[in-house]
């Protein structure tokens, strides 16, 4: 026991301790065994442990509140709330993202999307701009011209007044 940085006693008390416990190496044992033999000291430490041990073996256990069954029903349950809890949050957190990210696509979106056209279109307008619609097809038949029979619009006239009037 001079080979340890311990105090004596402490050293003796944890040695003694581990050997109740089984913990110990064969050369602990041996060592122990020793100390038992030779010293009165450590034969009076290692009864009050033995009598410490059998007293905290002797104590009465209190009876439980719960049944087992009652008590991981009961953890169970926590544990599936609080999954539910966790899906409520991660659809709803899922859902709120989703909105943010299309409200503010339409919002930096080239094409702009009809809630932004809507709140243009009830802008008030000069009597001056008027709508232009492309088509592939034209909404009336337009003649064939040839190079010498240039289509001639006048200025002050519309094409559907040069166009009524040929």
């Amino acid at each position: 026991m001079s080979n340890h940085s311990y105090p004596h006693d402490k050293c003796t008390f944890e040695l003694l301790s581990a050997y109740l416990d089984g913990e110990v190496t064969a050369e602990q044992r041996q060592e122990v065994q020793e100390l038992l033999s030779n010293n009165p000291e450590v034969q009076g430490l290692y009864r009050r442990l033995l009598y410490l041990r059998q007293e905290i073996n002797n104590l009465p256990i209190p009876p439980s509140e719960y049944s087992a069954k009652e008590l991981s029903d009961a953890v169970f349950a926590k544990v599936d709330q609080q999954n539910k809890q966790r899906k409520i949050w991660l659809w709803g957190g899922g859902a709120i993202a989703a909105v943010l990210l299309t409200t503010i696509g339409s919002i930096f979106n080239e094409n702009r999307t009809p809630l932004l056209q809507f709140a243009q279109k009830n802008q008030p307008t000069s009597n001056n701009e008027s709508l232009i619609i492309a088509l592939n097809e034209p909404v009336i038949e337009m003649p064939v011209k040839t190079d010498n029979d240039a289509l001639m619009i006048p200025l002050d006239h519309s094409l559907m007044e040069v166009i009524g009037n040929k």
